[in-house]
């Protein structure tokens, strides 16, 4: 049996970084430039953005833990839903 597949890398790859729109909405909302980096880089394997994407929880939950996460840093006006 023969098994075929196409993997797509589009953050950075296929399109912009998505680091970029990241830096653009931190510079609008007055954030510390890389602060979504930084709280990402926190814990990497159990934080908001590493259950989001093992669907681990819903888009509501990200908003609530990684707002958390943020506020936890001093961006006290940044929530899941921003990023």
């Amino acid at each position: 049996m023969t098994y075929q597949a196409v993997l797509w890398d589009f953050g950075g790859v296929v399109t912009t970084s998505p680091f970029d729109a990241f830096n653009r909405m931190e510079a609008e909302k007055g954030l510390p430039h890389n602060i979504v980096r930084k709280i990402n880089s926190a814990d990497p394997d159990d934080n908001a953005w590493a259950r989001f994407e093992r669907a681990e929880i819903d888009a509501a939950g990200f908003d609530t833990m990684f707002a958390e996460e943020a506020r936890a840093v001093g961006a006290d006006n940044l929530t899941g839903a921003d990023v």
